[in-house]
């Protein structure tokens, strides 16, 4: 009977570290995007006019663009500019067309069946040069962890730039393993 119990005992511990403690495989920022326009005529014009669906930061610093029907879009992506406090901290110059970005998994259907295909740009090396790749800078310069990102889009027929802005947090995750209390 003590065996047993020690056994059990022996599995539930193991269990219970399995569920406290994470490895992260290497350093890098996370993004947690609020995903929602900071202004609603931006949203209006650039949705309506290039059958989008939505444009999402993802939590590994890349862009998602989520595009109704047809993935044909005479639209370019130009640049991306991230701003702190109102001062600008760094800009990547992409200059693709949306058409040329990467596929993102499987396309889908939404709630009426139109079919929604999904294009992907990655920043994850470009936040590295931009916000450093050391913790220490990042924590002193950037302490709040909030930013602004500008997207710069370039409709190719009418050579007009449109600007979609987006408020979110950046956190830096360094290398190593991480415990944490589960709370019940």
């Amino acid at each position: 009977m003590k065996k047993v119990l020690l056994i059990l005992m022996i599995i539930f511990l193991i269990f219970f570290l399995n569920m406290c403690i994470v490895h992260i495989p290497k350093d890098h920022y996370v993004l947690l995007a609020e995903n929602t326009f900071i202004s609603t005529e931006e949203k209006e014009k650039v949705y309506k006019t290039f059958n989008f669906e939505r444009i999402y930061l993802t939590e590994d610093q890349s862009i998602e663009f989520y595009i109704f029907d047809n993935p044909k879009v005479n639209l370019e992506l130009v640049r991306v500019e991230i701003f702190y406090e109102n001062k600008m901290v760094g800009m990547v110059n992409i200059n693709k067309k949306i058409d040329d970005l990467d596929n993102n998994g499987v396309d889908f259907l939404d709630e009426t069946g139109r079919k929604i295909f999904t294009k992907i740009c990655f920043l994850e090396k470009d936040f590295f040069r931009i916000m450093g790749k050391d913790y220490e800078i990042y924590n002193k310069n950037y302490p709040n962890g909030e930013f602004e990102i500008a997207i710069y889009l370039r409709n190719l027929k009418t050579n007009e730039i449109l600007k979609v802005n987006r408020k979110c947090r950046i956190y830096f995750e360094k290398k190593g393993y991480e415990f944490f209390i589960l709370s019940v």
